[in-house]
């Protein structure tokens, strides 16, 4: 179970096929060497290292993390503007190419594996027991399908261009791969999937792996499968999530629901904020559906560059480079602060939602005295009251902690918007008071007042999602989603649409699949 997210079996070391062409200086292809169900374990452990915890400082899907929050309409910067911030994807930025790489290293060895059980005819190992092909063999055939789709998703919300219901969806994107390159020339004529394409084919897989997954880790299944892995959960929420992506909000209603209702009690809303992130063992905060077990130190994979997202960069203390602080506009818009460029009263609707006493951070100007007040010395905020998210690195392991990818309140908040977005105001209101009462402080805000069905309205769903993902891979997404246009946030640019060049990024050049 220690080495879970450490060994890299055989066809992840020669992952190169999906893009990249040193691949092909291979003068003999490897073969799976698959011969029994404990090894074809090891292939998704393989997977789930390459696409969340590959390698200390970058992994793909923290960087997938960086530049997707740093590009948002909700941050401001202070430094480094070419992660991303400037909105300028016509460069190749170092993230944006391991996104790129890593995802479709993954893709190609969830391909090679789901390729060896077809042509076995779904039966690659008869001489396993009816325990195991029920526990393990069906179970990681299901992880195969979740994390092929995982990673086309986060490649559609980098690289890809965003779905128009009831527009062209025809023109071409990104490499669509669905079986594993045989040679050269395999790679080199690999498909370029379009728009509805690549988004069906990710419904096609998050769909299969909700038939395959469990609900939850049983005995009799490989130990490794209860750290934190995809289950039939993780699976669905990501149906919801891509159900959204393409506009469809009944279906992504339908998946959130499945979610919310149907998990026997494995997920609720029931901690506060705070206990989804603190976690440095095998246990996991009541909401969290998927996450990435950092916990490990045998492991020696420490996700440094969340420190950019981050107030605090645990044992090294407060984060002077961090990046993406939130934007005044965002400050005004969510009513914490009068006028964030000057002001350094915090207002109430900040002081009584646990989301911001309990995983943000305050920086006042220099000029406070304060002894309890965090202060920062760059010029460019020194004479200002800033605030920052602060929700990684929050376990007793400090980088060690463990990182949520999927909660429960987001899968709220999805149906909440999904709902209003289907006049049902009652249920919409409904589910965003779950999610408002569970952040209500009322030792310092008083009894907690819901939302009425009268009373709600778009805005009030975006703002309480705004602030529960806040520095999470969500809000370009999230807006996509909605199909609204993406504001500058604090940059002197325009109002961008949601199909925006502005938010696809430039494929790395050095790719053989580059057309």
């Amino acid at each position: 179970m220690k080495k879970a997210y450490r060994i890299l079996l055989f066809p992840i070391l020669i992952l190169s096929l999906a893009g990249c062409k040193k691949f092909f200086e291979l003068d003999n292809p490897p073969q799976s060497p698959w011969s029994n169900v404990t090894e074809f374990e090891r292939a998704a452990i393989g997977i789930y290292s390459r696409i969340f915890s590959n390698r200390s400082w970058s992994t793909g899907y923290i960087d997938y993390s960086v530049l997707t929050v740093s590009s948002a309409d909700d941050v401001d910067w202070v430094n480094w503007p070419e992660w991303g911030y400037n909105r300028n994807p016509g460069s190749s930025f170092p993230l944006a190419e391991g996104i790129w790489v890593w995802n479709y290293q993954a893709i190609a060895a969830c391909n090679d594996a789901l390729d060896f059980v077809a042509n076995k005819n779904g039966d690659p190992f008869p001489q396993m027991s009816d325990e195991d092909r029920t526990k393990n063999f069906n179970r990681l055939v299901g992880e195969f399908y979740f994390l092929r789709g995982f990673s086309y998703y986060m490649l559609m919300n980098v690289f890809g261009i965003p779905y128009q219901p009831g527009g062209d969806n025809s023109k071409q994107s990104i490499p669509l791969i669905t079986s594993f390159a045989k040679g050269t020339a395999d790679a080199k004529d690999s498909k370029i999937g379009t728009v509805q394409e690549l988004f069906d084919q990710m419904i096609a897989d998050f769909t299969k792996a909700k038939e395959l997954l469990p609900a939850h880790y049983e005995s009799g299944m490989n130990k490794s499968y209860q750290l934190g892995r995809a289950n039939r959960f993780a699976a669905t929420a990501m149906l919801a999530r891509t159900y959204f992506a393409v506009g469809d909000y009944p279906k992504a209603a339908e998946q959130a629901t499945f979610v919310i209702e149907q998990n026997g009690g494995d997920y609720d809303l029931s901690q506060d904020p705070i206990e989804a992130w603190n976690k440095s063992s095998l246990d996991r905060g009541k909401e969290v559906i998927f996450y990435v077990p950092f916990y490990d130190p045998l492991g020696n994979i420490v996700p440094y560059n969340l420190t950019v997202l981050n107030s605090s960069a645990a044992d090294w203390g407060q984060c002077g480079w961090v990046e993406p602080r939130m934007a005044n506009v965002t400050i005004k818009r969510l009513g914490w602060m009068d006028d964030p460029a000057t002001n350094t009263g915090i207002k109430p609707a900040a002081l009584s939602d646990k989301r911001f006493t309990q995983l943000m951070s305050v920086r006042y100007p220099e000029s406070d005295t304060n002894p309890d007040h965090e202060h920062d010395s760059r010029p460019e905020i020194k004479d200002k009251t800033t605030i920052w998210n602060n929700k990684y690195y929050r376990g007793d392991k400090g980088f060690n902690s463990n990182l949520p990818v999927i909660r429960l309140a987001e899968m709220y908040l999805t149906r909440a918007a999904c709902r209003f977005k289907g006049n049902n105001a009652e249920g919409a209101a409904s589910d965003l008071n779950v999610v408002k009462k569970r952040a209500w402080d009322a030792s310092v805000g008083g009894a907690f007042v819901p939302v009425t069905a009268d009373q709600i309205t778009q805005q009030m769903i975006d703002d309480d999602r705004l602030i529960e993902m806040f520095n999470e891979p969500d809000r370009i997404a999230y807006l996509r989603g909605l199909k609204v246009d993406i504001g500058p946030g604090d940059r002197n640019v325009a109002v961008e649409p949601y199909t925006s060049n502005k938010f696809i990024w430039v494929r790395p050049p050095s790719e053989s699949l580059y057309r």
